[in-house]
């Protein structure tokens, strides 16, 4: 219990922090050490408690609704609010499941460095590396101000971007399908994430 309850104020006293940094790597660090307090602590095999809070904490730092009108790009303007409401539920859905696994490793594997940063009218570009066990990572976080707070709304791993690879594909699924298609089979895989889950 007293090791739960060190865990659990030092990651509201690092949630502060994140939320209170002037600069967009100060933040990003912030963020990696709740998530490493908390490995630090737990079992090899996570409790689900365990799992939720890392990937809670994981996914904060990212504009969901941002992102989602990023992956559908021109077609997000044709959908009704309620569409938008829907598919925005459902996509970051699969990005928070998707997240927790990616950065778990990064956590694990090796640690993440970040390299430079660059800040311009509210908007920053961060590059980092991940040296993991058989290859380095090159990540670039594009992130700008919501509210004040620094939040991610594309990932570029690779020289590949997260936002422009789902805007191509869901575009190509929509022109061939429609977009009810595509947000039946984003559901789909909504849920088949989560039951893996349980």
């Amino acid at each position: 219990m007293k090791i739960y309850f060190t865990v659990l104020s030092l990651y509201c006293a690092t949630v502060a922090t994140a939320e209170t940094a002037t600069g967009p790597i100060a933040f990003l660090k912030s963020h990696d050490a709740v998530v490493q307090s908390v490995l630090v602590a737990a079992p090899d095999t996570l409790p689900e408690a365990v799992r939720e809070k890392i990937k809670g904490h994981i996914n904060a730092a990212f504009d969901f609704p941002e992102l989602s009108r990023l992956a559908l790009g021109g077609h997000w303007e044709q959908r009704t609010t309620g569409e938008r409401a829907h598919f925005t539920k459902t996509f970051s859905g699969i990005i928070r499941e998707q997240n927790f696994d990616s950065f778990l490793r990064y956590y694990r594997e090796g640690k993440i460095t970040y390299q430079s940063e660059e800040v311009e009218n509210g908007n920053a570009v961060v590059t980092a590396a991940v040296p993991l066990e058989r290859e380095q990572v090159e990540i670039v976080y594009k992130m700008h101000l919501v509210e004040k707070a620094w939040r991610v709304y594309d990932l570029v791993i690779d020289g590949v971007s997260t936002a422009e690879g789902n805007r191509r594909r869901y575009a190509r699924y929509i022109e061939k399908k429609g977009y009810e298609r595509l947000i039946a089979q984003l559901d789909k895989q909504l849920d088949r994430l989560l039951q893996t889950r349980k």
